[in-house]
């Protein structure tokens, strides 16, 4: 009875280890698509980790790798990550100046940020740039939403963790770095450290030269000018002038209400 039910499970045993293996035999024997059938385009630059530019049919177009999330270190909303910039710098020793062909999701075109979904393989060697951020540590195999190849970036990316990749390694920096002045949203911008107090030079007065007091006439004849909307009346030539100038006798400014300008000093 004992060595029935040893050889039970052991056949149950050899059943789930082919199962196993079998599975992973799958992921492994990935198969590279027809690359003849792919359009090929031009690498422009690089955003981020799992965001690049490339120049597509004569237009530079911003691309979202499918399935691979890296730290973030452009978002306009949150600061540097840690392993952000290794990440991008990663995606940078990949694909600058390189060329790419490019294959689509059937279910994914455009994310909410407007950028295009691809996935992307390197011309000269086929590399798969998505597989291989995820493969090498440098980012997370971004399962929110399904993928042909989700089963495939997730084996790699346990890969990465078990053998301490990239994210994954145990002496990496774990804490957020600063943000930099261009991921911050200018109402955000304050600084706790405070500018260095240095002495201003202060405006030197203008000195108001009093005319030569003129003999006394009848404020009939005498001319002042006032302003639209000022409250004074002022010889000609007053700073305050520099907008309106309006003529007006000096006795019809005393009946109006005008007082006279402390600056320039006109006949009373």
């Amino acid at each position: 009875m004992f060595r029935r039910n040893w050889l039970i499970l052991f056949l149950i045993l050899q059943l789930f280890l082919i199962s196993y293996v079998s599975s992973e035999e799958a992921i492994l024997t990935f198969t590279q698509p027809d690359f003849a059938s792919l359009q090929k385009a031009k690498v422009e630059g690089i955003i981020d980790g799992d965001t690049v530019s490339i120049l597509l049919d004569g237009k530079q177009t911003t691309i979202r790798l499918i399935g691979v999330d890296t730290p973030e270190t452009v978002h306009p909303q949150k600061p540097v990550e840690a392993y952000g910039k290794e990440a991008s710098q990663f995606t940078t020793n990949l694909l600058k100046g390189e060329d790419v062909f490019i294959d689509k999701e059937p279910s994914m075109t455009i994310d909410k940020y407007g950028r295009t979904l691809l996935y992307l393989f390197r011309v000269p060697d086929g590399l798969f740039i998505n597989l291989e951020i995820v493969r090498q540590g440098y980012g997370h195999a971004y399962t929110e939403l399904p993928f042909k190849y989700m089963e495939l970036f997730k084996y790699y990316e346990k890969r990465a963790t078990d053998f301490k990749k990239g994210l994954w390694s145990e002496d990496k920096t774990i804490v957020k770095t600063t943000e930099t002045k261009s991921n911050i949203p200018k109402e955000d911008t304050k600084s706790s450290v405070k500018p260095v107090q240095t002495q201003k030079q202060q405006p030197k007065k203008a000195e108001v030269v009093k005319p030569v007091p003129q003999p006394s006439t009848s404020s009939d004849s005498v001319i002042v000018y006032i302003t639209k909307t000022g409250a004074k009346y002022h010889r000609d030539g007053c700073r305050y002038l520099s907008r309106s100038r309006i003529p007006i006798s000096l006795s019809d400014a005393k009946s109006r209400g005008y007082s006279p300008c402390s600056v320039c000093d006109p006949p009373e």
